[in-house]
């Protein structure tokens, strides 16, 4: 289609310039039977919404709330329950901690060619949790699953460190979490919730790895 710029964003004008453009671009607006936008005030009003003055002039256009705005939602809703947000919380501190220092590099480094050899992610490296895009996010939970292994070695490699006891108690710290049954759980769901293909060959491997503590 195409990108049109505006001036006002007022319900009234959005509606205008939106059926406007379709009509130059040779589209018969009688044929008209859906619109899906956000559900800011001005686009999703129930009477003086873009929906709603489309709707007055074609009556057959059904609105319905964009599914992907929907779903943002949702999962922005769900990301505040405590397991959600303490598991999202200690993939980002792992993400960062891991590939903070020069020393640490090199040991998860040998613990992934050792745990993880032969996989499609043995030279992946850990994706810190982006901020804003949930797309990324799942990205990131993937490669982290994967690696999962070679971050537990790693991890219980540096809990031992005598010389830098504040890295060995962050570490151990950080260990406890993954190792945990709700933390595993919930990195292995969202990984597969996404990946329905993956399960069927990879529940034999990691379903015992999930339930072992």
């Amino acid at each position: 289609m195409c990108f049109v710029p505006v001036s006002s964003t007022t319900d009234k004008d959005l509606a205008s310039t939106i059926l406007t453009q379709l009509s130059q671009l040779g589209l018969n607006l009688e044929h008209m039977r859906g619109q899906g936008y956000g559900g800011a005030s001005n686009m999703s009003g129930k009477y003086r919404g873009v929906q709603a003055r489309v709707k007055e002039l074609y009556p057959l256009a059904m609105y319905t709330h964009c599914c992907n705005h929907v779903l943002s939602l949702v999962i922005s809703t769900s990301s505040q329950l405590p397991v959600i947000r303490n598991a999202m919380a200690t993939i980002s501190d792992v993400c960062v901690f891991l590939p903070r220092s020069a020393q640490r590099v090199p040991i998860f480094q040998d613990n992934v060619e050792t745990e993880v050899s032969g996989s499609a992610f043995s030279r992946q490296k850990l994706k810190p949790i982006c901020a804003t895009r949930w797309v990324e996010r799942h990205d990131s939970i993937i490669i982290f699953v994967t690696l999962l292994p070679a971050v537990v070695s790693t991890l219980e490699e540096l809990q031992q460190e005598n010389k830098q006891v504040e890295v060995a108690t962050k570490a151990a710290t950080l260990l406890n979490f993954v190792q945990k049954r709700t933390f595993r759980g919930f990195s292995y769901v969202t990984h597969f919730w996404y990946n329905p293909a993956c399960f069927k060959t990879a529940a034999k491997e990691r379903i015992g790895y999930i339930c072992s503590d």
